[in-house]
């Protein structure tokens, strides 16, 4: 690593040299920088918990969420990272994966030295996703000056077989007046390889993976009384999703026709569903996987679509379906008077969670 001296234009070389022989602590001083600015590590990354104890007694080093909501386990090593560091993180990501979203709220908010209401509506700004699909995967990231070679060697072996995973060392320098400069390189996966790299990845799991069994397309079949008890239930669920889906039905039942994609997702921003287009686009989608969910298929019989057919892809061209219009409309009325009863209707942050401001 040079230093440019732009004067005399000539390169300064600036002096290796390990953490230890600095000084640097892991946890006073490594783990404070990357808390403070998680960017080093190549992604944006928010973090939601430091030393966080777990039931073996030992501590996660920092405990983060990327933008597709997942949970991101960062472990440390000052030094050379050792051979069993991936096998460590492995055991905490297993541990972290059982969260479940007011877990998570929780270690947020006693972080932020905050409510869980502030932690909730600062993670849902951050991520790009439903709040649905909060720690639906986890990612690995291990930081270390050095890598073993059994280390390298295990964490390639584990990307092959779907484990989110990667190596980032940090190397630090010193110039001649004692400054020091950090760089961070990430070696796995290489940046010149990463996008072949997670297409042959994304593959071979496709490969490997069972047909989805969450996804389906049957529609229900349900006796009134039943079907009504059902779709009352849908609309009970105390989530974020819940107002959401009300107006997106809501749009439904404005005409008695098919309504595209782009026509309801402009609808649901007029509505007030996401803070920009593009937000409302991904509630939009997560409404849409919702409606495709094995366990939805009253939600099926009462709404129609069209779809490729398969996991993944877009749905368009809904439609509430002709006999069950007003039942749904008496239960979006009752609905609305629930909330209005409440004083919950206007409240935003159901629709479109108010920005943090830190």
């Amino acid at each position: 690593m040079y230093k440019v001296d732009a004067e005399d234009k000539q390169l300064i070389p600036l002096t290796p040299k390990s953490f230890g022989d600095l000084g640097v602590m892991e946890r006073f001083d490594i783990q404070e920088w990357i808390e403070k600015t998680p960017s080093v590590l190549g992604q944006e990354l928010l973090v939601i918990a430091k030393e966080l104890p777990l039931p073996s007694g030992i501590r996660l080093d920092l405990l983060a969420i990327d933008k597709q909501a997942n949970l991101v386990i960062i472990e440390l090593k000052r030094g050379e990272s050792g051979r069993d560091v991936e096998w460590q993180a492995i055991k905490y990501a297993s541990y972290c994966s059982n969260f479940l979203p007011d877990e998570i709220f929780t270690y947020y908010a006693q972080y932020l030295q905050s409510d869980t209401d502030e932690a909730q509506l600062s993670i849902e700004e951050f991520i790009d996703e439903e709040l649905d699909n909060l720690n639906q995967s986890q990612q690995i990231i291990l930081v270390a000056n050095e890598f073993h070679p059994d280390v390298v060697s295990a964490v390639l072996w584990l990307r092959d077989y779907g484990i989110e995973i990667k190596c980032i060392r940090l190397r630090p320098y010193i110039d001649n007046d004692g400054d020091l400069f950090i760089t961070p390189d990430v070696i796995i996966p290489l940046p010149e390889a990463k996008d072949y790299l997670e297409r042959k990845e994304a593959k071979q799991k496709e490969a490997r993976r069972p047909t989805r069994g969450s996804f389906s397309l049957e529609k229900g079949a349900f006796e009134p009384s039943e079907l009504e008890q059902k779709l009352k239930r849908t609309l009970a669920r105390e989530t974020v999703l819940t107002p959401r889906l009300v107006r997106f039905i809501e749009i439904l039942l404005s005409e008695d026709r098919v309504f595209d994609r782009e026509e309801v997702k402009q609808k649901l921003f007029e509505k007030g569903v996401g803070s920009d287009i593009g937000q409302t686009g991904r509630y939009l989608s997560n409404i849409s996987q919702f409606l495709t969910k094995k366990s939805n298929p009253h939600l099926r019989q009462v709404i129609e679509f069209e779809t490729g057919g398969a996991h993944g892809q877009m749905k368009d061209n809904y439609k509430v379906i002709l006999e069950h219009r007003e039942l749904l409309s008496r239960l979006i009325e009752e609905w609305n008077s629930r909330q209005t009863a409440h004083g919950w209707l206007a409240s935003p942050p159901a629709i479109s969670p108010p920005s943090i401001t830190k």
